[in-house]
């Protein structure tokens, strides 16, 4: 029986991937499995038995052993599987949005309307809201739908229209993550301004005549002020881009989860769902950045592609997203 082994001398090939060799028998049909259909090995039905069966498979990468190399792989895999409809997923999501923002401006025209300045801010504050809470419910209803494809199942669009019941806790989780980031902004700020000022003085602004900006041609002596006050905003920037990465890319990075959690989670809270993202990134706040930084190349090589393949690569940044979740979730009581 050893010239039988999978992949060795007869070179046994998956039932649903002919063009990789078998690594194992799905226990209720017999057909042959690959790694991606048995994830791993960890899974003994093949994707269509367990369909038939109501069974789904569970996402084989943990948080104590996974790489940004594995999960890539193990994305891309699904993606190519499903990329048709996630692709497609991606195109409800942008007409969500589209959507999102003509409730938005209606709103804002209709309190344009009434002679109220009270009226025109409430009903901006409202047609903004209504924005974010459609933009935000569909992309939870996307990430839910790209995890039943990473463990194995379809991409069904229905689910996109599925997470409606959390409306709520989308709103209040969204204005906790904004009260959580406003002082990170506040510092930034005004840590950017106070190097301006101390690097430049006071006295340099004090000295441009800004009235001739406003002519066609400044005048020499105006370029020349404005010129010198380069080093005073590089300075401010660099300080900024300081505060950005530390502490705000140890306070934002865990935010990426916070939509991925709300998908899975049936019945979320605000200050639950934070809590449970930043335990997941807890320890793994490099490698997440890693895994960005590749799902954002590839989606500037998608705008590269003529802008048609921005649409796959958008589905495919969010696949990694959902599984960069699913991952960092798998084995995070244990730890």
């Amino acid at each position: 029986m050893a010239e039988m082994d999978f992949g060795g001398g007869t070179r046994a090939l998956c039932a649903l991937h002919p063009g990789q060799a078998a690594a194992s028998t799905c226990t209720r049909c017999g057909n042959f499995m690959c790694d991606t259909c048995s994830v791993g090995g960890t899974q003994a039905l093949c994707p269509g038995c367990c369909e038939r069966a109501g069974v789904r498979h569970t996402f084989a990468l943990r948080r104590d052993t996974w790489t940004v190399s594995t999960l890539m792989d193990a994305c891309w895999e699904a993606f190519k599987r499903e990329w048709v409809m996630v692709s497609v997923g991606v195109l409800v999501v942008i007409a969500a949005s589209f959507a999102g923002q003509i409730v938005s401006q209606i709103l804002s025209m209709m309190g344009g309307v009434v002679d109220n300045i009270a009226v025109t801010v409430l009903f901006a504050i409202v047609g903004y809201i209504a924005s974010t809470v459609v933009q935000g419910v569909v992309s939870i209803g996307f990430m839910r739908m790209l995890m039943d494809v990473l463990n194995g199942g379809k991409a069904d669009l229905m689910r996109i229209f599925s997470q409606l019941h959390k409306t709520v806790p989308y709103l209040l989780t969204t204005l906790l993550m904004f009260a959580l980031m406003l002082p990170l902004l506040l510092v930034v700020v005004g840590a950017g301004l106070g190097t301006l000022a101390a690097t430049v003085g006071l006295g340099a602004l004090d000295g441009i005549d800004w009235t001739a900006l406003n002519g066609p041609n400044p005048s020499g002596q105006v370029v020349e002020d404005v010129a010198s006050l380069a080093p005073g905003f590089i300075a401010a920037g660099l300080v900024a881009v300081a505060l950005y990465i530390f502490p705000g890319l140890w306070l934002i990075t865990p935010l990426l989860l916070v939509q991925p959690e709300l998908a899975h989670t049936e019945n979320p809270t605000a200050m639950g769902t934070l809590r449970r993202c930043f335990a997941y990134a807890r320890g793994e706040r490099l490698p997440m950045v890693g895994t960005v930084l590749l799902g954002s190349l590839a989606m500037l090589a998608g705008v590269f592609a003529c802008c048609v393949g921005m649409i796959p690569a958008a589905g495919f940044f969010n696949l990694m997203v959902a599984g960069l979740y699913l991952t960092l979730r798998n084995g995070a009581d244990e730890a």
